[in-house]
């Protein structure tokens, strides 16, 4: 008896699966057509219920008044007979009698006949009502389906609107607004709540933007003179052999540092979105970027190659040239004894494609490096020169205000596979 009740239940479980993914507007036009036919039905079901009642106890009246006896042969009821055709002859002509068939009235002397009479018409009425009560519940039904679909279809636009602007929304046009019209409704107040959230958004971004910006300016002077504290002494020969070492060290770090807060200025910068664009060669970009690190990649013993077809990108070409440096930086220091670097461009069905591929040693989660200050593992970590851990993520924030995707994924070799994808010009 187990097996029934399953296939039962899951069929349940189907039909409310597939409910469950319909889209709200179809929910509710299903709602409201189904409240609606289910009223229909229980008022079709009463009137039928009062009719039939009603027929029954005239029709059981009626019968008892008829059976009654009676000796006055004018309050005899009389019903007239169905008439029926005279018999033709031959030719179509009447009869030999000539005489038409007889339409004389039917005498109901008795309760009986009476009563059957009265059940047909009971049955009839009673089926024309059932018929065209149907018919009228179906049509209206319809009309109740259509009139639900439309009904929900206005104040869900305006949560289409919430919810469209909720998936294209970025750090980078939290100054948009929805400032949705219409009645004052629980639509209204969530736009208004969402709007609300954005100016808050808005002002945190740019409160945590000027921050930076003005932390990174203002660290420069003292390290620009920590540097020239360092480098005069060592310049003139005045340090002690013995304190040199340590000087190199606090040159290091002051070096570091500097990269650190160029970095965030830059990634700063890059948040704010371009002020200006023109049309930049990806390609040049590409090959000048390559040329400049030559010497640092033989110095490494990396080989350095540039695979680079003409590209027209539109952008910022400042920004454009940081965002290619930092993926040939991190190629060639986060690389291995005898290792490569290729920077290949380019474009295919309307997009620009830059990829940067190195060998190395094998990364976990390529996505994390994305992360600021995220280094990568303990191999990347422990080197000679480790970076700020900016890298990646100033490429992905310049590749977010051109309005490309920048992802990376690891080598089953080792190594790193960079790519971003510029839009169609």
């Amino acid at each position: 008896m187990a097996a029934p009740h399953s296939a039962v239940s899951g069929v349940t479980r189907r039909w409310l699966d597939r409910f469950a993914s319909l889209t709200l507007r179809t929910k509710l036009a299903l709602v409201y057509t189904g409240v609606f036919a289910v009223g229909g039905a229980l008022l079709l079901s009463a009137n039928y219920a009062m009719v039939s009642a009603s027929l029954e106890m005239r029709g059981v009246e009626l019968s008892t008044t008829a059976a009654l006896p009676t000796s006055d042969p004018a309050e005899t009821l009389v019903i007239p007979a169905p008439t029926v055709p005279a018999p033709t002859g031959e030719g179509g002509e009447p009869g030999e009698t000539g005489e038409a068939a007889p339409t004389t009235d039917w005498v109901a002397t008795g309760a009986e006949p009476l009563a059957v009479l009265v059940d047909d018409y009971q049955v009839g009425v009673l089926s024309d009502l059932l018929l065209n009560s149907v018919l009228i519940l179906l049509g209206v039904t319809l009309l109740a389906a259509l009139a639900g679909w439309v009904i929900a279809g206005g104040p869900l636009r305006r949560l289409h609107r919430v919810t469209d602007a909720a998936r294209t929304l970025s750090e980078h046009d939290l100054h948009s607004r929805l400032d949705l019209r219409g009645p004052d409704d629980e639509f209204r107040e969530l736009g208004d709540t969402f709007d609300g959230m954005l100016s808050r958004l808005e002002r945190a971004f740019d409160s945590q933007r000027r921050f930076v910006s003005n932390a990174s300016h203002e660290l420069r002077t003292p390290l620009s003179v920590q540097r020239a504290a360092l480098e005069v002494p060592l310049a003139q020969d005045r340090v002690p052999d013995d304190l040199r070492p340590t000087f190199r060290r606090a040159l290091d770090s002051v070096a570091r540092s500097e990269a650190l807060i160029s970095g965030l200025l830059l990634l700063a910068r890059s948040d704010r979105g371009l002020a200006r664009t023109e049309e930049v060669d990806l390609a040049e970009v590409a090959h000048g970027v390559v040329a400049q690190h030559a010497g640092a990649a033989e110095e490494e013993g990396v080989d350095l190659r540039v695979d680079a077809e003409s590209a027209p990108v539109d952008g910022d070409p400042v920004l454009l040239e940081h965002l290619v440096r930092n993926l040939v930086e991190n190629a060639v220091r986060y690389n291995a004894t005898d290792g490569w670097v290729e920077v290949r461009v380019r474009t295919a069905a309307g997009r620009t494609v830059l990829r940067v591929t190195n060998s190395g040693a094998e990364v976990g989660d390529a996505e994390e490096l994305f992360e600021p200050f995220h280094r990568g593992d303990a191999a990347r970590l422990h080197r000679d020169r480790p970076g700020s851990g900016l890298g990646l993520s100033i490429v992905r924030s310049i590749s977010t205000a051109h309005g490309a995707k920048a992802t990376a994924r690891a080598r089953p070799e080792g190594g790193l596979v960079v790519t971003v994808g510029f839009p169609e010009l």
